[in-house]
């Protein structure tokens, strides 16, 4: 399933936070959910489909937000009202709308966890190989922990749950 349509299916925008996505996703499968309906009636199957079309355009989208895409368009009409020629609505891009405030305090502290973590791994790092303490080398620890807590922030601003199950996987895979 698309994106544009995973959207449409939940009705949200694309510039929906999280929780408002999964606030979306519950009231829909508890409006749609195939227990309400007596089983073999046509309300029963169609309940079953809706269900399943809800929970793939969630699944499709549930880490949408942590993106942080400028380019991403979305049409906010349905194409069936479209085919029809009923009035359209007018098609919003992330550069139209700006980002919810949520979605930006969400980046921040994403890349301030991220950029600490960093800099304890690499402040860790540089004293456990560092045999003496000259200007340059210190110099140099310092210049190494400012990028790796730049790029352990960006890592982890951008790619959100999926960095940290990675990084800790393999932590506890070093460990063990």
């Amino acid at each position: 399933m698309d994106l544009e349509r995973a959207y449409r299916v939940l009705g949200v925008t694309a510039t929906a936070s999280a929780h408002a996505i999964k606030q979306a996703h519950r009231k829909l499968v508890r409006r749609w959910h195939p227990d309400l309906y007596q089983t073999g009636t046509v309300e029963h199957s169609e309940a079953t489909q809706m269900t399943r079309l809800i929970n793939e355009a969630y699944s499709a989208i549930s880490y949408a937000p942590l993106r942080y895409r400028s380019g991403f368009s979305t049409a906010t009409s349905h194409s069936a009202e479209s085919q029809q020629g009923s009035s359209t609505m007018r098609t919003e891009t992330a550069s139209d709308s700006p980002l919810p405030r949520l979605d930006k305090l969400e980046f921040w502290v994403r890349f301030i966890c991220g950029a600490l973590f960093g800099l304890f791994v690499a402040a860790d790092v540089a004293i456990s190989t560092m045999s003496d303490f000259t200007k340059s080398s210190v110099s140099l620890g310092l210049i190494c922990c400012a990028l790796a807590a730049a790029a352990f922030g960006l890592l982890s601003a951008r790619y959100g749950d999926r960095f940290w199950h990675w990084i800790f996987q393999g932590w506890l895979r070093w460990i063990f």
